[in-house]
């Protein structure tokens, strides 16, 4: 992730993060001193290739020649290379790095940037350049916050990701790893919908062009505006998809594929979800709804500490089961 940021703002950030978030992690190109000649050559040339020259000039000819000396670049310290790798490194464009470098230099692709804008004009030329941008309101951009006091590189993180439509990563357990859905994940999907038992006691997935049409709404709509929704699971041995949980608003979902059935992988994932809602959203309590013909997950929400309501969703003929997430000792939480 390549960071774009002006000068003042740079500065302004610094200062609410008591020179802790910005200084130790950002690094100016000509404090590189450590660097030798022929590292710093490896570095600009694994940097630069045409698609970055083009986005390069396309911002140049864009950028007013007041912002041309003020804008700088930063480049997050786990995306450097060999020595630098604790380091981020930072590129400012002011008369002394234009003198050396020519003009100011995007190192990757559009996707891989996002501009901490000032004004609605930086926003515009980060529009027009298919860049993501994030601003205080004032500056008109999707994604706001109330000061740059608010920001992290996490953060900034998931708005590029959510801009340039793809998937966040929710996290990973100890087998597992949790992912957002994206549109390049449907034919996957629906081997795991197709295999034995999978939808004894959930919907089966659409034809394809409706379920398409669907995750398209679903991803914009739910994983936009909430941030949660119906995740993806991976093997973290073998990348492959073995099942789908997440939160529907309170209700925690959960499928595993067959062949993993009776391994504790829904268990796992399923504590991994409690925690998430009880770390990122406000909910005091979960629900789930099951069939009581559905044995394993009865016995499985019993022992994720969930207890029958004692009420029924009967349009599809299900046991409402209900577990608080809040005020619960650390020793109690599973």
């Amino acid at each position: 992730m390549i960071i774009i940021i002006d000068e003042a703002s740079e500065k302004l950030a610094s200062f609410y993060y008591h020179d802790e978030i910005f200084k130790p992690q950002w690094k100016r190109a000509a404090d590189m001193s450590s660097a030798s000649d022929e590292l710093h050559g490896e570095f600009q040339e694994k940097l630069y290739d045409e698609q970055q020259y083009e986005l390069q000039e396309k911002l140049q000819e864009k950028l007013p020649d007041e912002l041309r000396e003020k804008l700088c670049v930063a480049l997050p310290a786990d995306e450097s290379i060999n020595d630098f790798q604790k380091t981020t490194i930072q590129e400012s464009a002011d008369n002394t790095a234009k003198a050396n470098t020519g003009n100011l230099r995007i190192p990757k692709a559009p996707a891989d940037c996002i501009w901490i804008v000032s004004n609605r004009q930086q926003k515009q030329i980060a529009d027009s350049l298919g860049i993501a941008s994030v601003g205080e309101p004032q500056c008109g951009t999707r994604y706001a916050v109330e000061s740059l006091a608010e920001l992290d590189i996490e953060y900034l993180e998931r708005v590029r990701r959510r801009y340039n439509h793809i998937p966040w990563d929710i996290g990973e357990t100890d087998r597992c790893l949790i992912r957002e859905l994206s549109l390049s994940d449907l034919p996957a999907l629906y081997e795991l919908y197709d295999k034995p038992g999978m939808t004894d006691f959930v919907e089966p997935l659409y034809d394809y062009e409706t379920e398409l049409e669907y995750q398209k709404a679903y991803i914009e709509n739910m994983y936009g505006f909430y941030e949660y929704g119906m995740w993806l699971v991976f093997s973290r041995e073998t990348g492959k998809l073995i099942g789908r949980a997440g939160l529907e608003h309170d209700e925690l979902g959960y499928m595993i594929a067959p062949e993993l059935w009776n391994q504790g992988y829904a268990t796992e994932v399923c504590r991994f979800i409690i925690d998430y809602a009880r770390e990122n959203t406000d909910f005091e309590e979960l629900y789930c709804r099951i069939d009581e013909k559905n044995t394993a997950s009865v016995r499985l929400a019993k022992r994720l500490g969930f207890t029958n309501s004692g009420h029924m969703d009967e349009d599809i003929n299900a046991s409402i089961y209900r577990k608080n997430i809040k005020n619960i000792k650390n020793n109690e939480k599973h």
